[in-house]
């Protein structure tokens, strides 16, 4: 009898667990060009929609009486509660929707790694401050108007509060997921570090353009501070780092205010 006149078994179906897997994208491929999109897209429809709601409630029940639209712009009882409404939104849909996408879950999709915060938990809080210091000592070597759109958000100490608050604890996280969590990584495989690093920063200098009136001294230290946090989401392979140090880096901000305005309380002295 030959060898090949004995049966050949059949070959077992794979598991159903090992099919998801290989048909799931791993962690590290993630976001993949579409889902950066797909979140942006989101993000845009949700934060238009969430604020033009807010303005219109605004305006018509007169919560902050007769105000030009221009100046509810600037008026941080307004836009901050609309920002964190708008945010909040944005987090509930991508997370809602990418834990279904990813089987890692969205963390590990967005490459949070919180764990590599810990590790570093001296010295990311010590490089942010100390860019904003830097930033800051740099400023004063650039043309930077003397009065910049986002000056009127500190009238007054509770609207002070709000905004540092705001800009410490919220902010950075929202704009690191979305910078460093969606458009970095999905841009990375196609262009490279560095240029990814450079499309990065570019959206995220004109975020801020509107607060600092389109002046290209104080863009340019933004678009410094960029690059540095994609450094740092890079180097770490955390988003969690590169928002620690955002934080703090906006944390350095702000002291220098509460400390030049007499704890807010003398916000005039600013103008000087």
């Amino acid at each position: 009898m030959s060898w090949n006149s004995y049966p050949v078994p059949e070959a077992l179906p794979p598991a159903d667990d090992e099919i998801a897997h290989k048909s799931s994208p791993r962690a590290s491929e993630t976001p993949a060009f579409l889902e950066m999109v797909a979140f942006f897209t989101l993000a845009a429809i949700l934060i238009t929609v969430i604020q033009a709601l807010s303005v219109a409630i605004a305006i018509h029940w007169h919560l902050f009486g007769k105000i030009a639209l221009r100046k509810l712009a600037y008026l941080p009882r307004f836009t901050i509660p609309a920002m964190v409404v708008s945010y909040g939104a944005v987090a509930v849909a991508t997370v809602a929707l990418y834990r279904r996408v990813w089987p890692d879950g969205f963390l590990a999709g967005i490459h949070w790694n919180f764990s590599q915060a810990r590790r570093y938990a001296i010295w990311l809080p010590a490089l942010g401050i100390g860019l904003g210091f830097a930033m800051q000592l740099a400023s004063n070597y650039l043309p930077i108007p003397k009065e910049l759109p986002v000056d009127s958000f500190f009238q007054n100490a509770p609207d002070a509060w709000m905004v540092a608050l705001f800009g410490v604890f919220i902010a950075p996280i929202c704009e690191e997921i979305a910078f460093r969590g969606f458009l970095y990584p999905s841009l990375r495989p196609w262009t490279g570090r560095i240029l990814a690093a450079i499309l990065t920063s570019i959206p995220f200098t004109l975020l801020h353009a509107q607060q600092v009136g389109r002046a290209w001294g104080p863009l340019s230290l933004v678009f410094i501070v960029s690059l540095v946090l994609v450094w740092v989401r890079e180097r770490t392979n955390s988003v969690a780092c590169s928002a620690l140090v955002h934080a703090c880096y906006n944390l350095s901000i702000f002291a220098a205010i509460f400390y030049a305005s007499g704890g807010f309380q003398h916000l005039d002295r600013l103008k000087d």
